[in-house]
């Protein structure tokens, strides 16, 4: 029987940090997967996303492109050497995951795991032990009813990547992160999109002047868009149908039950520490269910692991930055407006709009705008969003700021370099910290 210090269960952005800080901490690792190393992530996920919508921003600004004074005649696209280049792409980080487990002397085992008890699994009839257990086996997509997916017109997110044609018009259901980048990706191709989304607003768990304020842009862009709607999807006509209603956690045929491993609401309970209530056995990521986010995933990794072996850390959730790469893009962190609100805070807003900066003018991308929340008493900075070009790049600044405990006043005197989309956070610091003096 082959014993490990650290079994990892999953080899997606949870299961590969914890598995890389467990052995850089001197641990004997073995990571078990039963599909593709990266998970969903890297497979079906965050990167093929973003590089199906680097090629959208790409033909949208050179559609755009007589605006800057370069004159083109024809432009078209080609489906398949998209999904090519993005194949290349995951392929590339695949081998760079690859090659850091080999390097760190990380086991790496191909198959279903299946717990017999408390420090022993099953994989493809081998039994493994080891001393403690970290599950990270991620999420599926979230079934609409009884809807059957055929990957031919109708879709989850996780085989869209995999169209064989750009459909004539599109109906997507569910206007979160997903539902808003496909939106605006097959927008950009010229393809007739609806986006429909049963609660009142796009983005619902965002913040409501964001999100206001994307749904004006992305109808200005022509796309269809029906809040507080339910769609009978038997009903739609359009050449193709994308079901983005969030997602489930994979917490089924490990033998969990068996062992004992508590379970609620469809989540792995885990608490601030990764611990299930079994001793010795952690999880991570979307199995538990608190941020369906590879970043976050990451870092319960890294916490679980060093819990793990010895060490007790907390996972502090926060200061989590939450990014959406729609046209323009979303990201915010801490709290926002309402929710700062609602726990008290009399609080006070900075906001900067993109309209005012040279570099956006330049560019031609002055959509959007970014917007501090301050707390009145203290000037401690609660959160931010912005809605932009960039968004999602600049927002990491402002994650350092409230981990750094900095004041608004110490934002507003960080010299940011001219002309730059960061200014604006510099410039919306300023524009608050001048209304207290």
């Amino acid at each position: 029987m082959e014993e490990y210090d650290i079994c990892v269960i999953g080899a997606g952005s949870g299961g590969i940090s914890a598995a890389l800080e467990a052995s850089s901490l001197g641990a004997k690792v073995v990571v078990v997967e039963k599909e593709e190393i990266g998970g969903v992530c890297l497979n079906r996920g965050c990167i093929p996303a973003k590089a199906y919508l680097k090629s959208a921003s790409v033909y949208d600004e050179l559609k755009r492109s007589n605006d800057l004074g370069i004159v083109h005649k024809d432009i078209t696209y080609n489906l398949s050497n998209i999904q090519h280049r993005t194949k290349e792409v995951i392929n590339r980080l695949k081998g760079q995951i690859e090659s850091s487990l080999k390097s760190r002397k990380v086991d790496l085992i191909k198959g279903r795991a299946s717990f017999l008890d408390g420090q022993h699994i099953e994989v493809n009839e081998r039994r493994l032990k080891a001393s403690s257990f970290i599950i990270a086996s991620g999420s599926s997509p979230r079934p609409l009813g009884s809807i059957e997916v055929d990957n031919k017109r109708t879709f989850y997110s996780d085989g869209i990547f995999d169209i064989d044609r750009m459909p004539k018009d599109i109906t997507i259901i569910g206007a979160g992160p997903i539902g808003c980048e496909f939106a605006s990706f097959f927008s950009a191709f010229g393809v007739e999109v609806t986006l429909v989304e049963m609660l009142e607003r796009i983005l619902p768990r965002g913040d409501r002047e964001i999100s206001n304020r994307l749904e004006g842009i992305l109808k200005k862009r022509g796309i269809k868009i029906l809040t507080s709607s339910r769609c009978d999807i038997n009903a739609i006509s359009s050449d193709a149908i994308l079901i983005s209603t969030g997602r489930t956690a994979n917490i089924n045929g490990f033998g969990l039950e068996k062992i004992g491993v508590a379970i609620k609401n469809g989540v792995i309970c885990a608490d601030e520490h990764l611990r299930t209530n079994l001793r010795g056995i952690f999880a991570v990521g979307d199995c538990i269910g608190k941020y369906n986010l590879a970043h976050v995933a990451s870092a319960e990794g890294k916490v679980a692991a060093r819990n793990a072996l010895g060490k007790k850390v907390a996972m502090d959730y926060t200061i989590i930055p939450d990014c959406v790469y729609s046209f323009p893009e979303v990201s915010s962190v801490g709290l926002t407006e309402e929710e700062a609100t609602k726990r008290g805070y009399d609080v006070r807003i900075g906001r900067m709009h993109f309209a005012g900066l040279g570099r956006a003018q330049a560019h031609g991308e002055t959509d959007g705008f970014i917007k501090l929340v301050v707390d009145k008493k203290s000037d401690a900075i609660l959160g931010a969003q912005i809605l932009g070009y960039y968004a999602t790049e600049l927002i990491g600044a402002i994650s350092i700021a409230i981990r750094g405990k900095l004041k608004i006043e110490d934002l507003a005197d960080v010299v940011q370099a001219h002309p730059t989309f960061s200014e604006g956070i510099q410039l919306a610091a300023q524009n608050l910290f001048r209304q207290t003096i």
